[in-house]
């Protein structure tokens, strides 16, 4: 922590939200929630560079919109995807079902699709916001609801719920960075993911009586699904 100084609460959130393990000397501890949006920068960046590697050696662009994906799926640990099967079986359940199967493969397929459908010059753009929406839509969840107490899993999009000026002020940062991708359609999709990120809360507190791992990641689901569906409208 004395070596890090204010660099330590993005280190815990790196590990904690990514598949990255060091430093190794950090527990179960609290996470930042500007920390946890923050990292989708370079997550949406690293993925965007997989997905032009791709195109610049001649390859289809659908082949690297699959790569861009996989790495931003990979470089999040895939928190998103395994939380959303986690909604849909519960969290005790031994093995995904056919319906969260099915799930994932439409989706994963509609996210394709989306990529696809944009030019390749706009996939700089299209990554980092939806890697960003996607983790601010569940650190937007939580600031709204309690804190959730019961997150033991070692990786999870799971913060601190933000106070309403750090809210307002990675809102604001996440909405800039959406508007100048997509341009006013930066404000339907994030104003369509915060509506729904709410109704999913709304339900999680009457089905399970507060928020979840598995709910807030499933919030980023629905953001980074909304970005990329948003952009082929542009």
């Amino acid at each position: 922590m004395r070596r890090l100084g204010p660099l330590y609460g993005g280190a815990v959130a790196l590990v904690h939200s990514t598949p990255w393990r060091w430093p190794d000397s950090i527990g179960n501890e609290a996470r930042s929630g500007f920390w946890v949006v923050a990292l989708g920068l370079p997550i949406g960046l690293v993925a965007w560079i997989a997905a032009a590697l791709i195109d610049a050696v001649g390859m289809p662009p659908s082949i690297g919109a699959i790569v861009g994906l996989a790495v931003l799926s990979l470089a999040s640990a895939a928190l998103v995807e395994r939380g959303v099967v986690e909604r849909i079986d519960g969290t005790h359940a031994s093995a995904p079902s056919v319906t969260s199967i099915l799930v994932l493969v439409f989706g994963t397929l509609v996210r394709v699709a989306a990529i696809t459908a944009l030019p390749t010059s706009l996939w700089l753009g299209v990554f980092v916001t939806t890697a960003l929406a996607g983790r601010w839509a569940a650190v937007f969840l939580q600031a709204l609801g309690d804190p959730i107490l019961d997150d033991v899993s070692p990786r999870s999009l799971v913060a601190t719920p933000t106070p309403a000026w750090l809210t307002a002020a990675i809102t604001i940062g996440v909405l800039t960075i959406a508007v100048l991708a997509l341009g006013k359609a930066g404000f339907v999709a994030l104003a369509l993911t915060a509506a729904i990120a709410f109704a999913l809360g709304l339900d999680a507190q009457r089905r399970d009586r507060g928020l979840s791992a598995p709910v807030v990641a499933t919030a980023a689901a629905i953001g980074e699904l909304a970005i990329l569906l948003v952009a082929t409208m542009t």
